[in-house]
């Protein structure tokens, strides 16, 4: 029976990974209705709290965006690539790791790709060495952002084994950093210049390249706009202060609590003083975005807590020891799970509290925690799908880069040995605060 479980959820998992998007979490359906009504297992805990602070927080980003904070932020790091394109390879990542880790979201990335690779062509640089560079520090800054749902279903786990705030900001943080520097630095390596590119010389002949920078639409902000930034980025860092300073504060309220309730009185200070109309709020495509992961979330976590719940003893005895003498292996397991699910939110959800249930220690779970990155792993990723879309250079058309063997593609490297350096970093993070 055991072995039959088994084979459902990961038949689950692969079904999930290929349907995609909301997908997984109707495959996770699928296998929940299998589990208890056919196998009669008992229903496992659904990750209420996780679902409750992604709800909380995109319905935050959702009135921002509705009162043009998120074009706003958008338009500043615009502002900044195009007046400094000499350093185009540090900007480009450095500017979709701060998007990302203000936002939560990795999708604030796509809104500058387009802008990165303009600004590449026209000072001759290779269009693919910024865009994959961006690409990866956007989704590795997911585990850099203290109101990411990956970094929120990561906490409200470790907050029980006794780890503050500081403590883990101390380790995900600085590790997240410094996976995002290693990846830059290896995905401006990647290709010949771009001149020399015989791809690109051919789309030039052909009249396929765009040399001139497509017209910015000078729309000068709303007061509104500046204002829903500052409120929202108000409401993280209130967020931050009552975490990190809750000792000194003296007040007994978990993660999950506070930021629920200083997300939900951000939106409503923003939505009154920024006069965003109501009814507008739920056509934020933030707003769906949001509903998709919570579906996503929902089943194939769910369904995981299900199946795996009611093994957690055997788990103990077989696994437990394993990951006791290499801890390494849980980011082997983080890495891989999240190159499946295309999730960084859903494989934090789904692991983290097996890990914990494996008596794995919080250091162990801190440092490897940035392996939930590798979404980048395949190129048909929205993002890494979009940044190929982008360029009309050819520089990802070579058949060393066009993933025609799934993993031939420059995102794979900077990703993989990113993180490959950022873990060993975390661990040695982890033994200094933990």
């Amino acid at each position: 029976m055991i072995i039959f479980q088994i084979v459902l959820l990961l038949s689950a998992i692969i079904l999930a990974a290929r349907l995609g998007g909301i997908g997984v979490g109707l495959a996770g359906g699928l296998g929940m209705a299998i589990a208890v009504f056919g196998l009669g297992l008992p229903p496992g805990d659904i990750p209420v709290s996780v679902i409750l602070i992604i709800m909380s927080v995109i319905l935050a980003l959702s009135v921002m965006q509705q009162a043009g904070g998120m074009n706003y932020m958008v338009n500043c790091a615009e502002k900044m690539l195009r007046n400094n394109p000499k350093y185009i390879n540090i900007l480009a990542p450095a500017t979709t790791f701060v998007l990302t880790t203000l936002a939560g979201t990795g999708y604030t990335a796509m809104s500058v790709l387009n802008v990165i690779q303009q600004v590449a062509k026209e000072n001759g640089v290779r269009p693919s060495q910024p865009l994959s560079s961006a690409v990866v520090a956007s989704q590795i800054a997911i585990t850099a952002s203290p109101i990411s749902a990956a970094t929120a279903a990561m906490y409200v786990v470790v907050e029980t084994m006794g780890v503050s705030f500081g403590t883990a900001l101390s380790v995900i943080m600085p590790a997240a950093l410094f996976g995002t520097v290693v990846a830059s630095f290896v995905a401006s390596r990647q290709g010949c210049e771009l001149k020399d590119d015989p791809i690109f010389k051919e789309r030039v002949e052909k009249g396929l390249v765009n040399f001139t920078p497509e017209e910015q639409k000078q729309i000068e902000p709303t007061i509104e706009a500046k204002r829903s930034v500052w409120l929202f980025l108000g409401g993280v860092l209130f967020i931050v202060a009552l975490l990190l300073f809750k000792p000194l504060l003296g007040h007994a309220l978990g993660s999950r609590d506070i930021i629920v309730i200083v997300m939900l009185l951000t939106s409503f200070i923003m939505a009154m003083v920024c006069k965003v109309q109501l009814t507008s709020i739920k056509k934020a495509p933030i707003f769906a975005d949001g509903a998709e992961s919570l579906v996503v979330i929902l089943g194939i976590v769910w369904l995981s807590s299900t199946i795996i719940g009611v093994h957690i003893p055997e788990i103990k005895i077989l696994a437990g020891d394993v990951l006791n003498e290499y801890p390494a292996l849980l980011a082997v397991v983080f890495f891989c799970t999240s190159a499946l699910l295309f999730s960084q939110g859903a494989t934090s959800a789904l692991l983290v509290p097996i890990a914990a249930s494996l008596n794995v220690d919080p250091a162990t779970i801190l440092a490897s925690f940035v392996a939930v990155s590798a979404l980048y792993m395949t190129n048909i990723y929205p993002t890494t799908a979009f940044a190929i879309a982008t360029d009309d250079t050819g520089s990802f058309l070579s058949s060393r880069w066009n993933g025609s063997f799934i993993i031939n593609h420059p995102f794979f490297l900077p990703g993989m040995l990113g993180i490959m350096a950022a873990v060993p970093f975390g661990f040695v993070l982890a033994n200094i605060f933990v």
